[in-house]
């Protein structure tokens, strides 16, 4: 078996059908695309949900089409109000003109079609519409992408960089509206704005971010993790059941500076079990994990999935 990251994508042999597959992050700058933005009610599509879809079909550098609409659920369209007072969605707005989930996510993804993504931290978006494709059995949202993000990492280094803070260096706008159409344009007059200003060293600055690591070859050095490596100081057990090698999963943990247990004990952070074992009340290594928190412990349980999805986010950052 073997785990690496190839230009941002995190491969794990035996278990890869585990892992969104999501198409593959390219620097560049490009004519033809569709800009995306979505709205949600957080930050986990795991546990939250897309209020609104917005989008814009670009060729020849040119808007040629648009896609906005709010999307409502059959169940729960409630909006926590830190999500209203930031955009104005509210679970009555969803309700009066929001369109069923199924539906406007089938005419987003037609509206997609083949293109290539772009977006500001568009691996965000793409989590959660890859779920949605996926649920509803519509095309899988394999497409290719460009994060305007790592564009303003390396134009704007050492430097806060939210979509508001480019738009208002460029003079684009004073304010960021957080809605889906809205944040669209303006991120493409973002992308338009580097696409002007970008020198050839610094797309090529851009492109060598991407992450090339094998983790199972030695232990990483900081440099190489970046502040975002998940495992960082996390005490990790993996179940017995779990597909992945224990003794490879085990190796990558310790490279990636963490720690990786065996079995579950009353000072371990992260108990990774199998997906199925995941949602088994009796299961033995839960059991344990649950004494544990019970006498005080802090012990997260993740599902197999779960922790590679995680991996994967670390991996295309």
């Amino acid at each position: 078996m073997s785990i690496y990251v190839k230009n941002g994508v995190l491969h794990v042999s035996g278990v890869q059908d585990k892992i969104r597959r999501k198409g593959q992050e390219w620097p560049d700058f490009i004519s033809d695309y569709t800009m995306l933005d979505i709205e949600t009610t957080g930050l986990n599509p795991y546990r939250d949900h897309v209020t609104e879809l917005g989008a814009v079909k670009v060729r020849a550098n040119k808007v040629v089409d648009e896609f906005s609409q709010l999307v409502v659920y059959p169940r729960s369209n409630h909006v926590p109000s830190f999500i209203t007072k930031l955009n104005g969605i509210t679970e009555d707005l969803l309700l009066e003109k929001g369109k069923p989930v199924k539906e406007a996510m089938t005419a987003f993804r037609t509206f997609i079609g083949d293109d290539i993504v772009i977006g500001y931290n568009v691996n965000f978006d793409l989590n959660f519409l890859y779920d949605l494709a996926r649920k509803f059995h519509l095309p899988e949202l394999s497409n290719n992408y460009v994060d305007v993000l790592r564009l303003a990492r390396v134009y704007y280094p050492q430097q806060h960089n939210r979509l508001l803070d480019c738009i208002q260096r460029a003079g684009i706008a004073q304010v960021e509206q957080h809605h889906g159409l809205a944040d669209s344009l303006d991120t493409k007059k973002v992308y338009d704005d580097f696409r002007q200003h970008f020198t050839p060293e610094l797309l090529q600055e851009a492109q060598g971010k991407l992450k090339n690591i094998d983790l199972l070859q030695e232990e990483l050095e900081v440099w190489e993790l970046g502040f975002r490596n998940p495992v960082n100081n996390k005490k990790i057990a993996f179940a017995p059941e779990v597909e992945i090698s224990g003794t490879e999963a085990a190796q990558m943990v310790n490279n990636m500076n963490g720690i990786a247990q065996t079995g579950v004990k009353a000072d371990t952070d992260y108990l990774i079990m199998s997906d199925d074992g995941f949602f088994s009340k009796n299961n033995p290594e839960t059991l344990k994990a649950r004494e544990f928190n019970h006498a005080g412990s802090k012990i997260k349980r993740l599902s197999e999935s779960y922790f590679l999805n995680m991996l994967d986010e670390w991996a295309r950052s």
